[in-house]
């Protein structure tokens, strides 16, 4: 998270919220990807780093912009209250 978003996780915070798997954006047919997700605290300022080129914030309203795994992650999330 240093290395990408200049900011310093509290590894004592974070809690393991599940894994989600889909099928790979743009990648051969078959090609699955697999996301752990956590929920944390950090600290700093975050700030696109990096390869990463800038940092926007969805709703779920804007869940038709992400990747399958990404949907199920917002479905997940808004669910639970999470994502507005």
């Amino acid at each position: 998270m240093k290395e990408e978003l200049q900011v310093l996780l509290d590894t004592s915070s974070l809690k393991f919220i599940g894994i989600f798997e889909a099928p790979a954006h743009g990648l051969q047919p078959g090609t699955i990807v697999r996301m752990r997700c956590y929920t944390g605290d950090y600290s700093g300022e975050l700030c696109p780093d990096s390869e990463i080129s800038e940092m926007v914030w969805l709703s779920y309203a804007d869940r038709n912009m992400v990747s399958e795994v990404d949907k199920l992650i917002f479905d997940f999330l808004y669910k639970k209250g999470y994502l507005k």
